[in-house]
C-alpha cells in the first residue's frame, strides 16, 4: 500500500480519529468531567446539569467514532462522497489549528485534530487529481 494512496491516509485519519475518541472520552472524564461534577457548584449542583453535561460530553467521543466509520468505509470506497471528505478535513484541521492557538499548545488533543484534518485534506486532494 502506497503511503499517499487515498486509501492508506483515509485509513490512518480513521485509526487517530477513533484514537481520538477514545482518549476524549477516558481522558477527558478523568481529568475534566469528573472533577466538574464532583464540585458541584453553581449550575452544575442542578442534576439535569450534570447528566447534560456528561451524556454531551461522550456524545461528542461518539460522533468521532462515527466521523472515523465513514472516513474507513471511503477508504475502501463503501462511500463516494468527496465534499464530506473535504468537509471532514477542513472542520479538523480548522479546529485543531484554532485549539492549538487558544490553548498555546496545551490542550492534548489540537495536535491529533491538526493531522486527522491534514490527512483527510490530502487524500481528498489525492483522489481529485486522479
Amino acid at each position: 500500500m502506497e503511503y499517499l494512496s487515498p486509501t492508506f491516509l483515509l485509513l490512518m485519519a480513521a485509526v487517530l480519529a477513533a484514537m481520538t475518541a477514545a482518549a476524549h472520552s477516558v481522558l477527558g472524564e478523568q481529568r475534566l468531567i469528573g472533577p466538574l461534577l464532583a464540585d458541584g457548584n453553581g449550575l452544575l449542583e442542578h442534576p439535569i446539569a450534570r447528566v447534560i453535561t456528561r451524556f454531551a460530553w461522550h456524545w461528542t467521543s461518539l460522533l468521532w467514532l462515527l466521523v472515523a466509520a465513514v472516513l474507513a468505509l471511503a477508504a475502501y470506497g463503501d462511500i463516494d462522497a468527496p465534499y464530506l471528505l473535504l468537509g471532514i478535513g477542513a472542520v479538523h484541521l480548522a479546529a485543531g489549528l484554532a485549539d492549538g492557538i487558544l490553548t498555546r499548545g496545551q490542550h492534548i488533543g489540537w495536535p491529533l485534530i491538526t493531522i486527522i484534518g491534514g490527512l483527510v485534506l490530502l487524500a481528498y486532494y489525492t483522489i481529485q487529481t486522479q
